[in-house]
């Protein structure tokens, strides 16, 4: 491009000279001057601009290495060091530059790193430079100077202890589907399956399609449709005979395992099912979430409803102590449908013992939370993580506040324990698995007592959740037919890692 100007301003300047009118030549030999300046500003200025370009490529390869994933886990006199290899090895031989890539200040490089839930670093490369002019002699300057400033920020998974708290009081006995409500409404005029040795003291009765009444036999394991019965036994359509002293007539707990035995179709799935293969499906999700942050997750389960006999709290451990998720499997999560309690009658847990039928204690549960998770760090290092506390939960306490029974959304004392926890630099998500009206079909204390509190549930459960950085609450809601599973791995997938580039 250069040559070609050049010929050019020789054929004009040839023409010009071979012209017999001096004023002409005279005139043009003025414009030349400036015509040069201006030609050589531009080649050089051209050249400049694809010079620092370049170099802004650079600076983006060098702001990125500091903060990439591999990256985020070194310190930040690592991440300065990795930002200045790499621009120093990019721009290094570029043409027409001046720029001593061997001060090891150059290029500058300036970290601001910040904590949370994730830890934060913002990475800013600046630059300046010569460009060598060609027409240096023409415009009386050597170089042009360049510059630049990029800066990327990121954040990256922290090392995190998770506690995960699930609500397996009897009010999570509820199908999780549409269709398993109905079915259980229409076999038994209840949406709960209660688990009880007494259900017809409660006015459930479990029948088969041809109506006769359900016996179980507790010594044998053994179930049949019933014939006749005496004081002494239970006469089986079979033949065989049961003694009623073993066992007892069937509850709609046991229903939802046999409903296609006795009516076809499926069997029933209960929310507590859900909170299962959710806790199972939790560990591979956190195991390769870990792998791909390069980060330390631990995880440690437990389950929460009403204070046994003997017991000081409501809590259950069900995983042992706190450990690395590459450790767990589902195989390590119970079968919850096991773990219910057989209650002797609806108020009386056993034949000795009754509660009221206060089942659900959220504040002595938190109480006991806050006094097993540990201190939590910043989570920079594996040694120090922060803590997070899962609850899933229904969202209705069944305890005792101010002395009397408290059967509705979580209270005052329930919210300051929350706030006790969050305190401690402990976030809480939360997982609502909706309490619909609609389940209360058949249950008269239930629709009396309950129901007209059900719209102060959420804003309370909001309030324990801890904040996002958006403002908004580390919280979900799943409702009849929504997978509580999924809504369990989105709040787990809030601390990935997000990296951007910014001007």
């Amino acid at each position: 491009m250069i040559r070609r100007a050049l010929t050019l301003l020789q054929r004009r300047f040839a023409r010009l000279r071979a012209d017999a009118r001096g004023n002409v030549l005279i005139l043009t030999a003025l414009a030349l001057v400036p015509l040069t300046f201006a030609v050589g500003f531009s080649i050089d200025y051209t050249r400049a601009m694809k010079l620092r370009t370049r170099m802004n490529a650079a600076a983006d390869a060098a702001a990125l290495a500091a903060v990439n994933v591999a990256m985020m886990q070194q310190s930040d006199s690592a991440a300065t060091a990795a930002a200045r290899a790499m621009f120093n090895a990019q721009v290094s031989g570029l043409p027409g530059m001046i720029y001593d890539t061997a001060n090891p200040a150059n290029p500058t490089v300036t970290i601001v790193s910040s904590g949370g839930v994730n830890i934060g670093r913002k990475v800013t490369v600046s630059y300046t430079a010569q460009s060598r002019n060609l027409f240096g002699g023409v415009l009386g300057k050597a170089t042009l100077t360049i510059n630049g400033s990029v800066t990327a920020d990121a954040t990256r998974a922290p090392h995190v202890d998770f506690y995960l708290l699930m609500d397996t009081s009897p009010s999570m006995l509820l199908p999780s589907t549409t269709t398993g409500l109905n079915s259980i409404r229409t076999a038994t005029g209840c949406a709960f399956a209660c688990h009880t040795q007494n259900p017809r003291s409660d006015g459930i009765y479990v029948r088969n399609a041809a109506g006769r009444d359900i016996w179980l036999d507790t010594a044998s394991g053994n179930w049949c449709p019933v014939n006749a019965t005496d004081s002494t036994y239970i006469y089986c359509t079979s033949g065989t005979r049961y003694r009623k002293s073993n066992g007892q007539y069937a509850d709609s707990y046991w229903l939802t395992r046999n409903f296609s035995t006795l009516f076809g179709g499926s069997n029933i799935t209960l929310r507590i099912d859900d909170e299962e293969a959710a806790a199972q499906q939790l560990i591979p999700f956190a195991i390769n979430s870990a792998a791909g942050n390069r980060v330390t997750y631990r995880l440690q389960m437990f389950t929460y409803d009403w204070t046994h006999p003997g017991n000081t709290h409501p809590v259950k451990t069900i995983t042992g102590t706190m450990a690395d998720v590459n450790t767990l499997s589902g195989y390590d999560v119970p079968n919850f449908y096991g773990l219910q309690d057989n209650w002797y009658i609806n108020n009386c847990p056993t034949s000795t013992y009754c509660n009221s039928d206060m089942g659900s204690e959220v504040h002595n549960a938190l109480v006991r939370m806050n006094a097993v998770m540990a201190t939590p760090g910043d989570g920079s290092t594996a040694a120090g993580p922060q803590g997070v506390l899962f609850i899933i939960t229904d969202g209705m306490a069944d305890e005792v506040y101010s002395g009397t029974r408290w059967n509705r959304e979580w209270n005052a004392q329930d919210l300051a324990d929350c706030t006790t926890i969050k305190n401690r630099g402990i976030r809480i998500a939360v997982l609502y698995t909706e309490y619909l009206p609609e389940s209360m079909t058949g249950d008269s204390w239930s629709q009396a007592n309950v129901a007209p509190y059900l719209a102060n549930v959420e804003p309370a459960l909001r309030s324990c959740a801890s904040a996002r950085a958006d403002g908004t609450a580390l919280y979900y809601k799943v409702t009849t037919d929504e997978s509580i599973a999924d809504a369990l791995t989105s709040l787990f997938a809030l601390t990935v890692q997000t990296a951007r580039l910014t001007r």
